[in-house]
């Protein structure tokens, strides 16, 4: 009698059914990929090829050595004006010797630079003093606050406030004066980049360097009082026009560009001794009231807006604090860009709202998203569900958080209640409230585990969620992440669980990354983002990742990728396969290339609405596809970018291309337009699917611009124009003018214009 098991692994299960039994026309079609793959290796491989780094021959002892740094009282008031004149400046002992991270791994930066800092009851003070032997060929066209400063020349400053290896502060700042700041956590891996704090710097280009002068208060700042403080810290330069950046602390070539935010390798700074009792008596209380008036217009009706609100940040101890916020607007948020959507699947949007931005790291909780392209496969906790209804803003009338760090925990605690809404598309949404309680403790060194647990409350229902998650960093060499969450709520008691195990391994050549997930159908956190439910998915990545610093070229990143999503409901079958082959080329001068080549699988199960009235129907699909790109140097006055996708769709084809020009001749003035097209041709219709948007910018100083920012697509035949005026008056503090305008651009009876105009201003105040 035979047995037939039906617990078999599904990975094996699928390998049986789908890998081995494959035709031999596909084996023919991986084949070359294969042997390519391997060709490189062996090719690029050879002695001489690689560029080996100096750091790894550096023993611990000697890093740490080097590494400590201390910070000079500062006994008169420093001036920020960008000038290290006081003598408090002259007084205070440099820190120098940076050593390469790209291109040469350990060396010395080919030019030098000094760090001074100081401190005194309320700041701390940084003095870079960047020498230049070609100042002529600075690299500065960037003013705008949290613009894409990297492609400038720049230094930056990474702080560890708890010194525990895990979370920091990044600053960086450009010979202009423009700055960028950004919450760091987990290590480097996770980054808020939209976070912003109150802090002042100020810069002075000479004939032979350029110098930094940057103050930064203790209360934007969140760490232990102790009577002798130490610190993390990393500071660092990038020579744009040389492709070089370095650091102070050396980090390991491993990280490549994202050594900048690795907190596991700072040095440490000293000094700050006996501010304790002085920050002590400082009330950590910020008030952030705002007024706002304009009028607002939809087709025939006219309406006046006139609001004013509150933000409000108390200090509950150093390493702790509360906000809160009464009547919460966001006019001055940037609209979402649009994409081009042909998946099955919705798009996601970071959340840009200050008001969920504070401490918005520790609530992180979910699935690592595999490429800044994609989007995760599961958020449990979405700040963009609260408040936000499809395209419809619902009035947040208040709402409390409380983020910061006790001992070896972190501590996160939200509560958000948002009014009742009738939205445009005839939805009722009532008063609801929402509750997430988040917390983490540290284990061992740079690891962690952590908890999550979230509400969302109507008068009619309730929607429930919560997890278990961990981190484990093994040295600089291995990563694995893993979770645990379920939904509840009134309708689903069954299938509503979540898996994830996930490993990161990485050397100075060679990259491996590998997770399962597991999605139950009923999985729906309602103040989350999932992807995909119902699925069980494995992904397999490796890249080939060797400086090459020959050839015209810097570095490569090539290797292959899988992607396996089985359906657990219907015996593990098969609803998506993804086998690519990855190749990327950083060259010498700044720019790129890659292509990719895929062959996918798809089960449909029910039929794809790919656009109104045109289906692609329930079947099993196989099709190749190729991606090409290519990007020139971003820094230059004019740079652009160019993609190509071809190959097949489903059952048709697709044919598509994009191209964005930058052009920059001036840190004052930028002209970003952008253009996408996409012709899917199906047995059933052929269609365009077109996204055309314009980004310009004018910045009067670091404290004022304006911006016009354009959009269309061809789907909803709406052109959208968005106008922001910003001027910072004083630190902190701001003034607005916003004008939306959507205007309907398809040819019918019934168009629509919607215009809103408003004037918003902020003001900030620490007493």
């Amino acid at each position: 009698m035979k047995v037939k098991c039906q617990n078999t692994c599904p990975f094996l299960r699928f390998l049986k059914i789908h890998l081995l039994g494959l035709p031999s026309h596909l084996l023919f079609w991986y084949l070359p990929w294969i042997i390519s793959i391997f060709w490189i290796s062996a090719w690029f491989g050879r002695p001489g090829l690689v560029a080996e780094p100096i750091l790894d021959e550096v023993s611990s002892a000697e890093v740490e050595a080097e590494s400590v740094a201390r910070a000079s009282r500062a006994f008169r008031d420093i001036e920020i004006d960008g000038h290290l004149n006081e003598l408090d400046w002259q007084n205070a002992t440099p820190i120098g010797k940076f050593v390469q991270i790209e291109p040469a791994a350990g060396q010395p930066m080919t030019q030098p630079t000094e760090v001074r800092i100081l401190f005194d009851g309320s700041k701390i003070y940084f003095g870079f003093t960047c020498i230049d032997s070609e100042m002529s060929q600075l690299v500065a066209n960037r003013m705008r606050r949290d613009s894409e400063l990297y492609d400038n020349d720049n230094v930056f400053i990474l702080l560890d406030t708890y010194n525990d290896g895990r979370s920091g502060f990044f600053f960086r700042i450009n010979p202009l004066g423009a700055i960028e700041d950004i919450a760091i956590m987990d290590s480097g891996d996770s980054r808020n980049e939209n976070w912003d704090a109150v802090w002042e710097c100020r810069t002075s280009i000479n004939p032979n360097d350029w110098t930094a002068e940057i103050a930064i208060p203790f209360s934007q700042l969140r760490f232990d009082k102790k009577d002798e403080m130490t610190w993390g810290l990393n500071v660092g330069r990038a020579i744009r026009r040389l492709n070089e950046e370095g650091s102070w602390a050396p980090v390991p070539a491993t990280y490549g560009w994202e050594a900048r935010y690795r907190t596991t390798h700072l040095g440490r700074l000293t000094g700050l001794d006996s501010i304790a009792p002085i920050l002590a008596k400082q009330r950590n209380l910020e008030f952030l009231p705002y007024f706002l008036s304009g009028l607002s217009r939809a087709s025939e009706n006219s309406d006046t807006v006139f609001d004013i609100g509150m933000d409000l940040k108390f200090g509950l101890a150093s390493n702790l604090t509360s906000d809160l916020t009464i009547n919460t607007d966001f006019a001055q948020v940037e609209a979402d860009q649009e994409e081009v959507n042909l998946t099955r699947f919705s798009l996601f949007f970071p959340e840009k709202r200050p008001f969920f931005l504070e401490g918005a790291g520790l609530f992180d909780f979910g699935i690592p998203r595999t490429s800044y392209r994609r989007p995760p496969p599961l958020l449990l906790f979405y700040s963009r569900r609260i408040g936000l209804v499809g395209s419809s803003a619902i009035p947040i009338l208040g709402g409390g958080k409380v983020t910061g760090k006790v001992g070896p925990y972190g501590v996160g605690l939200l509560n958000v209640l948002t009014d009742k809404l009738q939205t445009p598309e005839d939805d009722r949404v009532g008063k609801t409230n929402y509750s997430v309680l988040r917390l983490k403790r540290d284990v061992l060194t740079g690891s962690s585990v952590g908890l999550i647990a979230i509400n969302k409350q109507d008068s009619e229902a309730y929607h429930r969620a919560g997890g278990l998650d961990f981190i484990f960093n093994s040295s600089d060499v291995f990563t694995l992440r893993g979770l645990w969450a379920r939904t509840f709520d009134q309708e689903f008691q069954d299938r509503n669980n979540a898996w994830y195990l996930g490993g990161r391994w990485r050397k100075e050549n060679y990259r491996l990354v590998g997770s399962y997930i597991d999605i139950g159908q009923q999985f729906s956190p309602e103040v989350g983002y999932v992807r995909r439910q119902g699925v069980r998915q494995i992904r397999l990545e490796t890249r080939y990742t060797p400086f090459l610093n020959k050839f015209g070229l810097r570095r490569i990143w090539a290797g292959p990728e899988l992607d396996l999503i089985l359906k657990p409901d219907i015996e593990d079958q098969l609803e998506t396969l993804d086998m690519a082959l990855v190749n990327w080329f950083e060259l010498e001068n700044g720019g790129w290339f890659n292509f990719q080549v895929h062959r996918t699988q798809e089960q449909l199960v029910e039929d794809f609405e790919i656009r109104p009235e045109v289906l692609i129907p329930i079947g099993k699909y196989r099709f190749n596809s190729m991606r090409f790109s290519i990007s020139t140097d971003d820094s230059k006055v004019i740079s652009g970018r160019f993609g190509a996708n071809l190959g097949q769709f489903y059952n048709g084809t697709r044919r598509g291309f994009s191209l964005r020009t930058d052009f920059r001749p001036s840190g004052r003035f930028s002209l970003e337009p952008k253009y996408e097209f996409n012709r899917i041709r199906l047995p059933s219709d052929t269609f365009n699917a077109n996204l055309i948007g314009v980004r310009s910018t004018y910045v009067f100083s670091t404290n004022l611009f304006v911006k016009l920012f354009t959009q269309w697509n061809n789907e909803d035949n709406m052109l959208s124009a968005n106008l922001l005026l910003n001027y910072i008056y004083q630190p902190g503090s701001d003034f607005y003018i916003v004008i939306n305008q959507n205007y309907d651009t398809d040819d019918n009876q019934d168009k629509r214009t919607d215009t809103t105009a408003l004037a918003k201003i902020t003001y900030w105040w620490n007493p």
